[in-house]
């Protein structure tokens, strides 16, 4: 019964935003407590602590940027502009051009790929994130961009990342390109 409700779940959440599921329902297939456990995950991924919205967000597709191949990332974009974040900063995220985003989600988005990609000017960035958000600011902007990371991350282990495909913002196409 709890299998079946999960399912009709997964299968609106696909109608909705036109994603691939694929990779969790085999999850669900092949180890159901693993994949009780992978949704618990889920529920922290929807925390955003002290973070501003629009600075979550940033911090979300930076990562998506930097760990998918696509979906995932569009996924990111479909529902933050659902929530309202101006698209014009989403496809200069996409874009992957910081200096054009207002500035909580520069930061937000420079702190992120500074982490994902080991650049020292993390340390910088994190120092301005507690300036600007406060420490509890700077812990959620971490585990955001930690949390960020299960979907694809997830997804490729199981085979299941090999889809690429340009980002969509308010119908102008942003091909994705590799972190640099």
């Amino acid at each position: 019964m709890l299998k079946w409700l999960i399912r009709n779940r997964l299968d609106a959440f696909e109608k909705k935003y036109r994603y691939d599921l694929g990779y969790m329902r085999e999850l669900m297939d092949l180890d159901y407590a693993g994949f009780r456990h992978f949704a618990r995950a889920i529920g922290g991924g929807k925390y955003r602590g002290a973070l501003p919205r629009d600075a979550w967000y940033a911090a979300k597709l930076a990562t998506m940027q930097h760990d998918d191949c696509g979906p995932c990332a569009q996924l990111c974009v479909d529902m933050a502009l659902e929530e309202g974040v101006p698209a014009d900063a989403l496809k200069a995220g996409a874009d992957r051009a910081p200096a054009a985003m207002p500035a909580d989600m520069a930061l937000a988005w420079r702190f992120a790929t500074a982490t994902l990609t080991r650049d020292p000017a993390a340390d910088h960035l994190r120092d301005q994130a507690v300036a600007r958000w406060g420490a509890a600011g700077a812990a959620s902007l971490a585990l955001t961009i930690t949390l960020a990371r299960l979907y694809p991350t997830l997804k490729y282990a199981m085979g299941h990342g090999k889809t690429c495909q340009t980002l969509s913002v308010a119908g102008t196409e942003n091909p994705l390109r590799p972190v640099a």
